[in-house]
Formats: structure tokens, sequence, C-alpha cells
């Protein structure tokens, strides 16, 4: 406790990458998009829907009497229709990047590092005004002493995933006769017809494609061999943070951590016992997934599907529904996220006290030993409770303080208002227990997600949460309409200007992972 209270933390950068096909992964309004609540989930497109109908998915559902029924999902309508993805990033472009080295990165890790440069930019560790890579290379009296945390739920999937298919659609498709290739999509079109027949327009039109390819037989017939990626051992070793300090001379602590979906929460509580423990001066907390791309959205889709944890509604304003009565499943998302953390001293001496973005007051995660998908919320109050017991002894800031002049920032995924597994019922109920209805009632709930999607390890709340202390201003919570009763009387936001000392998160993961972060105004006040 003596040393957490000598070692002050501080952010003095932050960049997100947000989803939305329509434009680049970065731009410049990005932070700001964040906290005004711009919407960036869509529909996704008629190719990826066959991809998630061609799995095959049978959800088991149980009844009241305890019996289990399976349900095939046959058909469009009650599969997923609608995600946040990710649009263009460009390496080389944007920040010199020698093409070499973007070849050994999946999509989700090109996302984190450029995530990653943006924060070091943000911090004023790198000047970062052009393409030139020597504008993104720390001064050699930082190498040393900067290290980096990469965070991400499905490391290497995208890459790993990705390849395979290339080698089965080379073995199938490319050696496959163009009237086979035909007659595949007539049965595609037919599967996803629901009346199971096709109109004369399009039996016309796949007449026409027939005749086509009985006209050009013989010239698709000697298509390119495949050919091993030379690269794929380096994609699929999980290398984002070691690149990331490649480019840039990052020479400190270098790691990547997996907690599921509470990843990037957990990042930035081990980039600060990296501090504390004086393992580091600063360092770079990246995270980058990529759940909702081509390659990955078909299986990951499928495998949320499957369990009943997926929206299937086809109208974002009907399925981005956080704490309404209304939710009926979490939206697949993907982005990145970059922090900079640092010691309050090291920051000082490089550009002074008014630097500071947010301090990180506490951080705190553990696991609740529990279940792979399901929330203990016995254990997440228990452990909330003892997060604030341990901020008012090391910083003496009471709960109460905390709950009167901050905002929570929840992992609400939307999944269904059930009171006994939804997301918002467990951690209400952790929120409750520990802080009593008074307290609730007075702190302002936010939530991200709603328009982002859920982009599995990447944490667009923890960013979030630094840009609204700097401008006290809060995102809404999208489309709230209907009070969930079991949830109780809630602070919910509605967005603009709100005054706020301190932004609260929390943060929980597949396989029973539970992490808190408090921020607190960077200057005093």
């Amino acid at each position: 406790n003596n040393q957490m209270k000598r070692v002050a933390c501080v952010v003095s950068g932050i960049a997100a990458g947000l989803p939305g096909k329509d434009g680049p992964v970065f731009r410049e309004d990005n932070l700001e998009r964040l906290i005004r609540g711009d919407q960036c989930i869509g529909p996704i497109s008629g190719t990826t829907k066959m991809s998630l109908l061609e799995k095959n998915v049978v959800q088991l559902k149980k009844n009241p009497n305890g019996t289990t029924e399976r349900f095939s999902v046959s058909s469009q309508s009650d599969h997923i229709q609608i995600a946040a993805q990710l649009g263009s990033l460009d390496l080389c472009a944007s920040y010199g990047v020698a093409a070499g080295l973007v070849q050994t990165m999946d999509y989700a890790a090109q996302v984190a590092v450029a995530a990653g440069l943006e924060a070091l930019k943000s911090a004023k560790l790198v000047s970062g005004k052009s393409a030139d890579s020597s504008e993104w290379k720390l001064e050699d009296k930082y190498r040393d002493t900067t290290g980096v945390v990469y965070a991400s739920s499905f490391p290497a999937m995208d890459a790993a995933v990705g390849e395979v298919m290339r080698f089965l659609q080379s073995k199938t498709v490319g050696a496959a006769p163009m009237e086979r290739l035909v007659e595949g999509l007539r049965n595609r079109l037919l599967r996803a017809s629901p009346d199971r027949q096709l109109s004369d327009d399009d039996e016309t039109a796949l007449a026409r494609l027939l005749a086509r390819a009985q006209e050009t037989e013989g010239e698709y017939q000697n298509p390119k061999p495949y050919e091993f990626d030379r690269k794929f051992l380096f994609k699929v070793l999980v290398l984002g943070n070691s690149q990331l300090a490649q480019m840039c001379g990052c020479r400190g602590p270098n790691t990547q951590t997996n907690a599921a979906c509470a990843g990037t929460t957990q990042a930035i509580a081990m980039a600060q016992d990296m501090l504390i423990s004086g393992r580091a001066e600063r360092v770079v907390v990246v995270a980058g997934d990529n759940a909702s791309g081509d390659t990955l959205l078909p299986w990951l889709g499928s495998g949320f599907r499957a369990l009943g944890a997926a929206s299937t509604k086809s109208v974002v304003e009907d399925a981005a529904l956080p704490f309404d009565l209304r939710r009926s499943g979490m939206i697949l998302g993907a982005g990145g996220i970059g922090m900079v953390i640092e010691t309050e001293m090291s920051l000082i001496e490089r550009l002074g006290k008014s630097a500071i973005k947010a301090r990180l007051l506490a951080t705190q995660y553990s696991n609740s030993a529990f279940h792979g998908a399901a929330l203990d919320r016995k254990h997440i109050a228990s452990e909330l409770k003892r997060f604030f017991n341990d901020i008012d002894l090391i910083h003496g800031i009471s709960k109460a303080e905390i709950a009167t002049h901050g905002v929570y920032f929840s992992h609400e995924t939307c999944t269904h208002a059930s009171s006994a597994s939804s997301c918002s019922g467990n951690e209400i109920a952790a929120l409750r227990e520990a802080l009593g209805d008074q307290l609730l009632s007075k702190l302002l709930i936010l939530n991200t997600k709603g328009f982002t999607g859920h982009p599995m390890g990447v944490s667009f709340e923890d960013v979030a949460a630094v840009q609204v202390l700097l401008k006290q201003t809060v995102p809404p919570v999208p489309n709230y309409k209907v009070k969930d009763d079991y949830l109780g009387e809630l602070n919910i936001s509605k967005g603009g200007p709100y005054a706020c000392r301190y932004a609260l998160r929390f943060a929980a993961g597949f396989g029973s992972q539970v992490a808190f972060a408090l921020y607190s105004t960077g200057q005093d006040n």
C-alpha cells in the first residue's frame, strides 16, 4: 500500500480505432465520435449471411420443465444480420511501416499496432507528423523504460482461419467445374429462400450463367495453385506487442494477455503493476480484435448464435438496446485501442503537469472460478466491495464520493433480459450490493457497446472514460425506452455535458474473468 501511494500512475495518451465500413478505422475525430455516441453498427453482406447459414447452427433451448430442445437455425431471419465491422487501414501509407512487416500481422494486430502508434503520438512521445517511419520512433532516452502490453480475445485467429480457408478453397472452388459452381450457387439461393423456391427471374439468370460457363469451359481449369504463406508463423505467434516495440523502439517489458472480453482492462492493470514495481516508467497498452470481419464472423457469429447470445434483429434500433427490457442479444464488433500509462513523475519531467489526461487511481483483476460463459454475481459483488475498500484505504476516496461525482462504464452487452443470466442483471446486482439503492441512483450509467457493438477484448470504455473526464461530456445510452423493472431504478445517461471527477469501469470475460479500473480527472479541482 505504501508503494502504491508513492507511485502515481497517469494517462498521457489515448487512441481508438472504431468500426464503420464506410471509412478509415482511424479518423481524426474518433474520440469525439466515441463520446458523442455515433452509431457504428450496420447490416452485414449477403455473402456473409449465406456463410452463416452454411454452418448449420443448432441451438439448445432449455424448457421450464428442465428438458432441452434442439432448434435448427435454417433461415436468415433467425441468424445474425447486423454487426459493427472495420473499414480501411494502410500501415504503410499512414505510418511508414515496411510492407514486409505488415505482412506478418493479421488485421486485428494491425489495428492494435496503429492504435498504439496513435496513442504514442497523443502522449507526445513520437511526432507522427508524416508517414516517415522515423517520425514514429521514441527518443533513445525513453526506449529502455517503455513497455508494451497487447490484449486480444481471438489473437491470430483471423490469420489462422483465413489461411486454412484459402487452402480449402483452392482444393474445392478452384478445382471444380463451372457447372458445379453454378449448381452450388442455385442450392445456396434455395436455402436462403423462405419458401425454398426461386423466382422465374432467378431461374433465368442462373440459366444464362450456366450457358456462359459452358461457353468458357476450359478457360478456368488451371487456376493458380495454392502457395503456403511464408509469413504464416509470424502471424499466428501473436507478435503485435513486439511488432509495435520494433517499430517504435520500446525496449521495456513486453507481453500479450488474453482475458477474453476483460482483456483491455486487465492489460491496463498489468501495466499499472509494471509501473508500481519499477519495471517501466511508461507502458503502451494496445488491444485489437476483428471478430466481425469477413473471415471470423461466420465462425464466431455462429458460436454466439449457438449459445443463443447473439441478436438476430435486422434493424440497429431494435437490437442495440443496453439496459432496455427489449434487449435480445449481443452485436458483434471490432476495433482497436491504445493507451499510454505513465508514472506521474516521468510525465511531469517530460511535459509538465498539464499534460496529464487522467489519473489511473486503482485497478483490480481476478477470476470467479465459476463458469465458461456465465457471470458469478456474488463474487463480482464481493470483488467490487474489495475494490471500493482498497480505494478508500489507499486514496481516501469513499464509494459515496465515487457514486455522487462519478460515471460508470458498464460491461452490458445487450444479452437477453433474463434475471438469471443477463450481463446487465449481474453487474447491476453487484453495484446495488456494493453501493446500496441510494448511492446507485446517483451514479450515472454509461455504455458504448450500444453503438460500437461488442469488440471482444477491446475496451472502448477505458479510452472513453479518459475522454469523458477530459471533456466533461458523456455519450448517451442509445435507444433506451422501456424500463426493465428487474434492474430497478437506474440513472441512465442521456448524453451531453456532465461534470464528473471519477470514471469507474467494470469488465467481464468468458472464463469468469473480472476486472475493475477507476480513473479520475487529471488536474486538481
